[in-house]
């Protein structure tokens, strides 16, 4: 079942830019990139849960529409994510 998935408050007014330099932050407890990852974590399994669910990929999926700057920068990595892994080629290898 897909989880409904909200960034918390205290980010939803954090803009583009603050959320773009907190993801070239070196400290990895820096709280506005954990947030990113809290959301980009959701939606990957979200996304997973729907494949599964219909078996394919459809295009639409990745055209969400984002309400806040952060949901915006969290689909646009995780829609970066999917697009590279399905790209990669399957090795008849892969399928163990």
């Amino acid at each position: 079942m897909t989880e409904i998935v909200e960034p918390r408050p205290e980010f939803r007014s954090v803009t583009k830019d603050a959320l773009l330099a907190a993801l070239d932050d070196p400290d990895p407890a820096n709280p506005i990139a954990a947030g990113i990852a809290r959301l980009v974590t959701a939606y990957t399994i979200n996304f997973r849960e729907h494949v599964k669910r219909i078996g394919c990929v459809s295009a639409d999926i990745l055209r969400v529409k984002p309400r806040l700057p952060i949901e915006a920068v969290a689909m646009r990595l995780t829609t970066e994510a999917i697009r590279e892994s399905l790209a990669r080629p399957v090795s008849p290898d892969s399928t163990n």
